[in-house]
């Protein structure tokens, strides 16, 4: 009898399950592909496929409501038709008629931590696939088919499209080279405002929060994904003139946020992964970066002051392979500039600039500083990219001599030479070692109070350490999350038999009302519980489970009034 009973409640406990998942789901996913429809980011099939994806996320959500829906509309049809009286009366108790909620809870919770763990970050990628990089696609497809393509109110045609990779540490998570660009910008009402064309071209697509502070100011929401254009030698038609503008960029406007840096579309095992390698997030290991730059900048730091003190010469590199050599006659440091001190006979610092060619230009100068170009990267809207970050520098002088083969000289107040790299530089092999290693080596510097160059680590190595512990409370209050919303599911089922066991005199809807709220209330508490453990970390873990406990706690208390009556 019982194997009966058990199979007559898990079939109408599932059928319904089954059918209020279905209306829900289609409900939601229906409606968060909407706006990106009408916005013209995805077409019609495209919708469809955005529909699909949008399915396995929604579920996480409306999996455990329906689940609480039907157990609750189950058994209270049973109860109603006096059919549970029926089953009281030949013996069974209630914790035997429970069996089947109490089964299908286990069953549901698993469901929805492997929903929360391994699909849905899967099908998250999708629809970011779709909405970002899909963009990128039509973009370049249109623009290699030699049609025009539309950026906002710009109409692009490029002669040549190449995809460039993104470097590592970059923000950037898409990138494209554009040769032999032509562009048109015209208004509303069709009054053209740029009508040009430029030898080439850079298309990225970067968060809004790597932008300048005017484009995010405009845009407004630092979670978004922005489109950024910037060309190089465009030629203008200005009422009939020809001008150049050198370097030109568009304002960048916004496409939907992608989910590539956030743990909260990972599976478990890529969380776990992550914790022991936080810089597989770009945003960490930009900063990781910037750190092993200021080391680097320290490490040539000493190497110059040495060479300088012993009168020996400092080379370097121009970006357009001339070799600066630098004779002084002593070093100095003032924060992030360092002195250059003159000959003692002489009184002067010399510079020889050689190039390709073997010519030789020498220069003399009263004061010369070199500053570590902290800031530059190999960003291609800044320079030509390459595959590795370098380390530069510039060379400002004072009281400039250029002197000729007959010793005549040219005096120029000042002059200047960026982009200056050493042919030792330390940073390509520091690149190699994780943010962890990169700390452990920043720490002694920073502990040399006396020392002026730690300057060039205390911010970047406390950015770094601040952005690994977010990350990593991040990680904790995601993972515990899904189990709390595997055990809410659990508890759901159970409440919704119980409280329609206990109130079976009562409407179906107003039974489904008692057990509703508390589990939205269990689900509020557990959203409010993830933020405060991102936030405050594992002493704040209790928060996210506090919502379940309660949630359970009321269903003993309806079970306990029930089994008393």
């Amino acid at each position: 009898m019982l194997w009966t009973l058990w199979r007559s409640i898990s079939v109408e406990f599932w059928r319904l399950l089954l059918l209020t998942t279905a209306v829900l789901v289609a409900t939601i996913a229906f409606a968060i592909t909407i706006k990106p429809l009408a916005d013209g980011k995805l077409s019609p099939d495209q919708a469809l496929r955005f529909m699909f994806y949008a399915i396995p996320p929604m579920l996480a959500y409306a999996t455990p409501f329906a689940a609480g829906f039907a157990a609750t509309i189950a058994i209270h049809r049973m109860s109603s038709e006096n059919e549970v009286t029926a089953v009281y009366a030949s013996g069974v108790s209630h914790k035997k008629f429970l069996v089947p909620s109490l089964v299908a809870g286990i069953i549901l919770g698993g469901a929805v931590f492997a929903l929360n763990d391994q699909v849905i970050p899967r099908f998250l990628r999708e629809m970011e696939r779709m909405v970002t990089q899909d963009f990128a696609k039509i973009f370049v497809g249109s623009l290699q088919s030699g049609e025009s393509a539309r950026i906002g109110s710009n109409e692009i045609h490029a002669d040549k499209v190449q995809r460039i990779e993104p470097e590592r540490g970059s923000p950037v998570t898409d990138q494209y080279a554009l040769y032999g660009v032509a562009i048109v910008k015209a208004d509303e009402q069709g009054v053209v405002s740029i009508d040009g064309t430029a030898k080439r071209a850079w298309i990225q697509v970067r968060p809004v929060w790597s932008l300048n502070a005017e484009d995010q100011a405009r845009i407004g929401n630092d979670d978004a994904t922005a489109v950024l254009m910037k060309f190089i030698d465009l030629t203008i038609d200005r009422d009939g003139s020809p001008i150049t503008v050198d370097p030109f960029t568009l304002p960048a406007f916004p496409i939907p946020r992608v989910f590539k840096d956030d743990p909260k579309f990972m599976t478990g095992a890529e969380m776990v992964a992550l914790k022991s390698d936080p810089d597989q997030m770009n945003f960490v290991d930009h900063k990781r970066i910037n750190l092993a730059k200021g080391i680097a900048s320290i490490e040539v730091f000493r190497d110059i002051k040495q060479r300088a003190n012993r009168g020996e010469s400092i080379e370097l590199t121009s970006p357009a392979g001339q070799r600066v050599t630098i004779l002084a006659g002593g070093f100095s440091s003032s924060n992030e500039t360092w002195t250059l001190l003159p000959d003692r006979v002489t009184n002067t610092i010399e510079i020889l600039i050689a190039d390709s060619s073997g010519r030789v230009d020498r220069i003399r100068a009263e004061q010369a500083t070199l500053s570590p170009e902290r800031a530059r990267t190999n960003d291609p809207l800044q320079t030509p990219a390459t595959n590795t970050p370098t380390l530069t520098f510039s060379l400002d002088l004072e009281g400039v001599s250029i002197l000729s083969d007959d010793e005549t000289s040219t005096q120029q107040s000042s002059t200047q030479y960026t982009g200056l790299r050493f042919d030792s530089d330390p940073l390509e092999e520091l690149l190699t070692h994780p943010s962890a290693d990169l700390l452990g080596v920043a720490e002694p510097y920073i502990n040399e109070s006396s020392a002026q160059y730690a300057e060039f680590l205390v911010k970047p190595t406390e950015r770094l350490r601040l952005q690994i512990e977010d990350l990593q409370r991040e990680i904790l209050s995601k993972q515990h999350e899904r189990w709390a919303m595997a055990m809410a599911s659990f508890v759901m089922v159970l409440a919704g038999s119980v409280i329609a066991l206990r109130l079976r005199d009562a409407q179906a809807l107003v039974v489904y009302m008692w057990s509703f709220f508390p589990a939205l209330g269990t689900i509020v508490v557990i959203a409010g519980g993830q933020s405060a453990v991102h936030e405050k970390g594992a002493p704040a873990l209790p928060f996210i489970y506090i919502g379940v406990l309660g949630l359970l706690i009321y269903t003993l208390i309806a079970y306990r009034k029930l089994a008393r009556h």
